[in-house]
Formats: structure tokens, C-alpha cells, sequence
């Protein structure tokens, strides 16, 4: 038995990207996170202390978006997970971050880390 918490679709301006006409402007990204928590305990009360409040995550990755300018998304997805990391303790997190219409016939663009 698992439990996991996620954050889908959390959209946030900053400005990425390798190209200098990438990086000109602020672009939206869509970030995606699922994190496994640690334990199988089966939840009886309502303990906030016994998973991950969903705003405190949400917090963190918009102040490294404001604090920081990328090239790559996988520099960006790296500093997210290390700061999670470093903020609370779980087993194991996949984060997903994906850029639109950067390449003219496709939707999306991205990367998705597992640690």
C-alpha cells in the first residue's frame, strides 16, 4: 500500500529557455508533481502533520520561479526537487514540467524527473 499526494496543472511565468529569444519574454510552464509518502499508514484522522500540506509545495516552486532564471527545464526540475527534498521527507517524487508552443507543430514540450 501507498499514499501519494499531486499537484496537476500548477501554471507559472518565468522566464526559460536556450535560445535568447526564448528567454526575452516570460513564458507559462505547467508543472506537474506526484510524491509518494513516506509510511503505509491508513489515515483515521484528520493529522495534517502525517502528509505534505499541498499549498506549502506550491509555495516553494513559484519563489524558486521568481528567484531564478533557466536555460533548461532540467536545471529548473532539479532545483525543484532538491528544495522539496530539502523542505519535507518523502519517498519518491515524479515532476513533470512542460513548456507550450515552443516547436510549431507540437503542443507541448517538457522533461519528467523521477527521484
Amino acid at each position: 500500500m501507498t499514499n501519494n499526494i499531486f499537484l496537476h496543472g500548477l501554471k507559472l511565468n518565468t522566464k526559460i529557455g536556450v535560445p535568447d529569444w526564448e528567454r526575452a519574454v516570460s513564458q507559462q510552464l505547467i508543472i506537474d508533481v506526484d510524491i509518494q509518502l513516506k509510511g503505509n499508514q491508513i489515515f483515521t484522522e484528520d493529522d495534517i502533520s502525517k502528509t505534505i500540506d499541498y499549498s506549502l509545495i506550491e509555495s516553494e516552486i513559484k519563489l524558486i520561479a521568481l528567484k531564478h532564471e533557466y536555460r533548461l527545464l532540467e536545471d529548473f526540475g532539479e532545483d525543484i526537487i532538491s528544495r522539496l527534498k530539502e523542505k519535507f521527507h518523502f519517498e519518491k517524487i515524479i515532476l513533470k514540467i512542460s513548456k507550450k508552443k515552443i516547436l510549431p507543430d507540437t503542443d507541448f514540450v517538457g522533461i519528467i524527473l523521477e527521484r
